[in-house]
């Protein structure tokens, strides 16, 4: 009925057993399944299979090619459904092997129009998926579409197509956020927001590091006085370093606020003008889809994405996976509302989507393109930040010095601070004058 073309079997060790029920052409341009398959671990219908058994021992993850829409009568896309086996011993499981099937979209498509199309007979339905006033969706747990009315859009993320619903469907907790940051990101030269040009050259800039010298030159004179300016009209200060007042063994420490992207909270409202996406306050994206690096003229950079995953929990809180009905509110100026439905399909990792177009809503739309951050931390400034906020505690007491360290023979003899900063102050003004006699 679908149009089955392969059944596999796969373990930890890679694909073990595959069979064809539809002959491979040989003028097809992609390879064989067992090719590209081989390493069955590291595929995501693996993956995603083995992680859905914790939350549905018995579900199938349904799966498409990442933009594989079509638009003709014919389509070679293929949905994958993968199943995993666990095995039990005394108490633990592991899975065993993954078992699936790769039947033709098209097969399934028309199963679906089909269904979605006509009411059964045990219910009675004024309107139904082939109606004008509804388009319903199959979406995956990470809202990508599986099936649609449109067949183009198939493989593509929902956000994009109707970036309002599912924006809703976040504020009503059907799907989780997740920010993402790579900050071993590649990006194209094309898209650098800086330049390797030289900041021009002023004529007060000459002055200007001139007073900057002098400035530094008088501070570190100052610092390496005797006693410090500040305790000149101190009475309590000593000289051997202690002060008469009474010191605390410890002391709070407060970080600067780096402004780190926020976590998302989910929060549901009744109305749609009132819901807002966080968004970090850190740095700024571009906007616009990100260039595919080339090799040859690529730099490293930090970028910046959100991902979706499903609740189900949310959808199944009687435990017969009963629609959840929402609806849009004051998001036209004629005040209409948009009311849609949710349903989870039983074993399996979707959802059926069903929208009302018949209220124009804003078209907003939601990206998980990778988007670059600029003026990012980076890696190595994301360590540093996260480790400069954790609280520090001053020691108990000052131990500076070991009654046994005027033995140790194997210190350095270098050139003491002072005497090196003389001797440059002045080498500096014999060349000043120097070059004021000539």
């Amino acid at each position: 009925m679908f149009s089955v073309k392969t059944t596999f079997v796969a373990t930890r060790s890679g694909l073990l057993r595959w069979i064809d029920h539809l002959p491979h052409s040989e003028d097809s341009s992609e390879p064989h399944f067992s090719e590209t398959n081989a390493r069955a671990m590291d595929m995501s219908w693996y993956k995603r299979a083995v992680d859905l058994y914790a939350t549905e021992p018995e579900g199938f993850v349904f799966s498409v090619p990442f933009n594989s829409g079509y638009s003709g009568k014919n389509s070679s896309t293929l949905v994958t459904a993968s199943h995993a086996i666990f095995i039990d011993h005394r108490g633990h499981k592991a899975p065993a092997a993954v078992v699936g099937l790769q039947f033709l979209h098209e097969s399934l498509f028309k199963h679906f129009i089909n269904i979605t199309s006509k009411c059964t007979a045990s219910t009675t339905c004024k309107k139904n998926c082939a109606s004008d006033e509804l388009d319903c969706y199959l979406l995956d747990d990470n809202g990508f579409v599986i099936l649609s009315e449109r067949s183009e859009h198939t493989g593509k993320f929902f956000g994009q197509i109707d970036g309002t619903i599912m924006d809703s469907l976040v504020q009503d907790r059907i799907y989780r956020r997740v920010p993402l940051m790579d900050y071993q990101g590649i990006c194209s030269d094309r898209d650098n927001p800086y330049t390797g040009a030289s900041e021009p050259l002023k004529p007060v800039r000459p002055m200007s590091w001139l007073l900057k010298y002098f400035v530094s030159f008088a501070t570190y004179w100052l610092s390496v006085l005797p006693t410090p300016i500040g305790a000149w009209q101190n009475s309590n200060y000593n000289y051997d370093g202690t002060d008469d007042l009474e010191e605390e063994d410890t002391y709070d420490y407060e970080q600067p606020d780096y402004d780190l992207p926020p976590e998302h909270s989910d929060v549901t409202t009744p109305d749609y003008d009132q819901r807002s996406t966080p968004t970090p306050q850190r740095s700024h994206m571009q906007a616009g889809p990100r260039v595919a690096p080339d090799p040859a003229h690529a730099r490293p950079c930090d970028l910046k994405t959100d991902l979706y995953v499903l609740q189900p929990e949310r959808l199944n809180s009687s435990g017969q996976n009963n629609p959840l009905k929402g609806k849009l509110t004051n998001c036209h100026s004629s005040g209409c509302e948009r009311p849609f439905s949710v349903q989870k399909i039983p074993n399996s990792n979707l959802i059926l989507l069903v929208v009302d177009v018949l209220c124009p809503c804003g078209s907003k739309q939601l990206d998980i393109e990778p988007q670059e951050v600029v003026g990012g931390a980076g890696a190595c400034g994301v360590r540093r930040m996260a480790k400069e906020k954790m609280l520090r505690k001053r020691p108990g007491k000052c131990i500076s010095y070991h009654p046994e360290e005027i033995e140790i023979k194997q210190c350095g003899t270098a050139t003491s601070l002072f005497r090196a900063s003389l001797y440059s102050t002045i080498a500096t003004f014999i060349v000043i004058w120097v070059l004021a006699s000539a």
